[in-house]
């Protein structure tokens, strides 16, 4: 029954391992930009003590 091919012309086996390829690189792009957006938060947060952007708006 692998051999059997869907609508997308593959067989289950390989329709497997295509969704697993996908989710593993959603899951890696998720935790990538959580992990940017921390860094980012690290270096530039956005309040500063009371302030909504630093004094002298200069960000770089």
């Amino acid at each position: 029954m692998a051999d059997i091919k869907g609508p997308s012309g593959l067989t289950e086996d390989e329709a497997r391992e295509v969704n697993n390829l996908l989710m593993k690189g959603w899951a890696f792009s998720v935790f990538a930009s959580m992990g940017a957006h921390i860094l980012v938060w690290l270096w530039r947060p956005l309040v500063y003590g009371g302030q909504a952007v630093p004094p002298d708006w200069r960000f770089f």
